[in-house]
């Protein structure tokens, strides 16, 4: 009976964790970007079980953020996470050397 509420709590505590985590990468990403994070736009799409790079389980996790850009475009990116590390991260475009976006197919 014990092991139901200590899952729980730790699948809670893990979500937490993997949640600021993605919030801090987002954040990087936007300034290596030149973009604003909107902070509270940080949402997860989907969990799923997987295996880390050293076949151990952990959770894989795919968020979704916003963030504006200063001609106030209002766009969104999607990041993965396994376990708490940075997997893939997908902006919808990119810039070209006059500052005009390309997107990507």
């Amino acid at each position: 009976m014990i092991a139901i509420p200590a899952a729980a709590v730790g699948l809670w505590w893990s979500g937490m964790r993997a949640k600021e985590s993605a919030v801090a990468i987002a954040r990087l990403a936007c300034q290596r970007e030149g973009v604003q994070l909107l902070d509270q736009t940080v949402v997860l799409k989907r969990m799923r079980p997987a295996r880390d790079t050293q076949g151990r389980f952990c959770w894989r996790r795919d968020y979704q953020f916003e963030f504006a850009s200063h001609d106030a475009y209002r766009d969104r990116a999607q990041l993965e996470l396994l376990g708490l590390q940075a997997k893939q991260l997908r902006f919808p475009y990119q810039r070209d050397a006059d500052g005009n976006r390309v997107y990507q197919h």
